[in-house]
């Protein structure tokens, strides 16, 4: 891959943990009607680590 690339997956994976930890403040800190977007925040970044596992294993 080149190095652009390796780049943006590296930048991807620091922005997900960011919203991971943010979605787990939401959860734990915020009244219970905006837990939901915590959820979804925690899920995003799930979703965005695990399709840069993917992108990046090797075949």
């Amino acid at each position: 891959m080149g190095s652009v690339v390796q780049i943006a997956l590296s930048l991807a994976v620091v922005f997900a943990v960011i919203l991971a930890a943010a979605g787990i403040f939401i959860v734990l800190r915020r009244p219970r009607t905006e837990r939901t977007k915590g959820l979804l925040m925690i899920a995003v970044a799930a979703v965005t680590v695990v399709n840069i596992w993917l992108l990046t294993a090797p075949l």
